[in-house]
């Protein structure tokens, strides 16, 4: 494939053909070996109020509820409800309710906050003024590093959403090492990303090693020499719908908690001591 045409593109315009270009791949596996530790994970244990999990949307008329489930299902009940016959999907509101997921599971925990439509500077080509633009990200507090990307899609296809994961995640990787670099830290040759698309309401986890060498191509538009494998992990589920169904939704927020203390494991491998 190193005959393929490279050039200069935001991630928005990045698809499966950049992916090809840059000979990357992207494997699904089965959540036993995506999440060492498993997805039996108690909700109530992670500090997860029992019924986000398991009560239906009627919960908002229940005025026993707290306060920040009912915010929950209020936010999916504003993702899920069409405003007019073709628009069955409220485009603002997914990322309004991904990011309100990410808080109710406490990946904001602490001195970390999510950041919506986040642009990363992005160096392709030589040409720096290119950018990834993320749904959202984890930002850590103290060192302005960016820890997990997120990328959604409102449409039922997950067309282009991964290709403009992945480029997000090499942006991170160039962005992080400088951050490092303005604290007199070496850059490092490796770090995975934490990630995670979502379609409609349904999100998917991944695991996206980026390298110098990954990094380096991009830089210069170059066929690297060694692929990277991308892993994904879907949520497994027999229902076709998303969070609104309560049988849906305890299985993926089981990969939730179980996502967080896989993507800490890699965030602790590239932030400052």
């Amino acid at each position: 494939m190193a005959n393929i045409i490279r050039s200069a593109k935001s991630s928005n315009d990045w698809d499966d053909n950049e992916l090809i270009a840059y000979n990357i791949a992207i494997t699904t596996i089965p959540s036993q070996q995506f999440f060492p530790e498993g997805t039996v994970v108690p909700l109530a244990a992670a500090g997860l109020d029992p019924a986000v999990a398991t009560a239906d949307s009627d919960l908002l008329s229940d005025t026993d509820v707290s306060n920040s489930t009912y915010g929950f299902f209020r936010y999916l009940y504003l993702a899920t409800t069409p405003t007019t016959p073709d628009k069955p999907i409220r485009v603002p509101m997914i990322d309004a309710f991904a990011h309100r997921i990410l808080n109710t599971v406490a990946f904001d925990k602490g001195r970390r906050c999510v950041s919506q439509a986040h642009s990363i500077p992005l160096l392709m080509s030589d040409d720096n003024r290119q950018v990834a633009q993320m749904s959202l990200c984890l930002i850590d507090g103290e060192s302005d590093m960016l820890l997990l990307l997120q990328m959604n899609k409102t449409e039922t296809s997950g067309s282009n959403v991964e290709a403009r994961m992945v480029i997000g995640a090499i942006a991170t990787y160039q962005f992080n090492n400088s951050k490092r670099r303005e604290m007199g830290l070496h850059p490092l040759d490796a770090m995975t990303m934490p990630c995670i698309t979502m379609i409609g309401t349904r999100p998917t986890f991944y695991l996206v090693p980026v390298t110098k060498m990954l990094s380096d191509a991009v830089i210069s538009c170059q066929y690297p020499s060694d692929r990277t494998e991308v892993l994904k992990c879907e949520v497994a589920s027999d229902y076709d719908g998303g969070m609104e169904a309560p049988e849906y939704r305890s299985v993926a927020l089981q990969y939730y908690v179980a996502f967080k203390s896989l993507a800490k494991s890699h965030w602790e491998k590239f932030l400052p001591c």
